[in-house]
């Protein structure tokens, strides 16, 4: 696998699978990043929704990210910043408007295989006729169970469903959100005492391996069998209702000081750590700032 394509969301789970993989597998495939445009909603999300967003997105990239790259020396996490991990890594990475545009899908013809990494823009039919051809991979990494959980936030309508368990999904992609044949699955505990985002990110962590893994099958020709979708439905962002019969459930969205605590653990250290008091802090002032609630 030479060339590979990642399309990597703003979100902490897309960003935890994209250092890993480009960390397991840098000297075998030359990676290049793109960092697509967040669409926005098609309508007004709940604040509980918003809220979500903000500890997924906005306190990653405007808080935590600029204060690891402050510290980049201090700083003794597995993760790093965008930036200083892609500089390291020799990886060149680009902001694109629309994925879409006709100019910049010719510009991909080098590529051997596109990996959308909860890529918040809809990969067209003209994707799926350059590169679902013979040598060329057009991946989409879900997390969750395909074809049960296509769609958003799939963690949480499996805890509403009572799952014990739920999966990181590698599947091809067609002109269809999360439909296209399954190639390869990692089941994990889904952990109902801990918050859905807190499963997010303990799921982003084994996502970049898991990848790697399946680049490396095709690397070596180990067969891969793909399985066929059925017609199963797409989960849409919950409403009002469905987040009240969640919370009567005990099941959170968000639990603000475990998120927190992930967070420290990921970019700079354990509680101990000499910057520990000064990103806790930081990282509550930032959410009292900008609160959706």
């Amino acid at each position: 696998m030479k060339n590979v394509a990642l399309f990597v969301g703003n979100d902490i789970f897309s960003w935890l699978a994209c250092q890993d993989v480009i960390g397991a597998l840098n000297k075998e495939c030359a990676f290049t990043v793109y960092f697509p445009l967040a669409k926005a909603a098609g309508r007004t999300q709940e604040a509980a929704i918003r809220q979500l967003s903000l500890y997924e997105r906005e306190v990653l990239n405007d808080f935590v990210f600029p204060f690891i790259s402050r510290n980049a020396g201090a700083c003794q996490g597995a993760y790093q910043a965008p930036l200083e991990c892609l500089a390291a890594a020799g990886v060149k990475a680009h902001r694109i408007t629309d994925i879409n545009d006709a100019a910049f899908i010719s510009s991909l013809g080098n590529m051997d295989a596109v990996i959308s990494l909860r890529c918040y823009q809809k990969f067209s039919s003209d994707y799926v006729r350059a590169f679902s051809q013979r040598g060329k991979l057009l991946w989409n990494l879900h997390p969750g169970d395909l074809p049960q959980y296509r769609g958003v936030m799939t963690l949480f309508r499996a805890m509403m469903n009572g799952e014990k368990n739920c999966a990181l999904t590698l599947h091809e992609m067609d002109e269809n959100w999360d439909a296209g044949p399954v190639i390869a699955r990692l089941p994990s505990e889904l952990r109902h005492e801990l918050s859905f985002l807190e499963n997010m990110m303990l799921l982003g962590v084994k996502a970049g391996g898991f990848l790697a893994r399946q680049l490396m099958r095709v690397e070596l020709r180990d067969a891969m069998a793909v399985e066929r979708q059925g017609s199963y439905r797409y989960w849409g962002f919950p409403d009002a209702q469905t987040l009240a019969q969640a919370e009567q459930a005990g099941i959170v969205l968000i639990d603000h000081d475990a998120v927190r605590q992930q967070y420290l653990a990921l970019f700079v250290g354990d509680r101990f750590h000499p910057l520990a008091g000064q990103f806790c802090a930081g990282f509550d002032d930032f959410i009292r700032a900008h609160s959706h609630d």
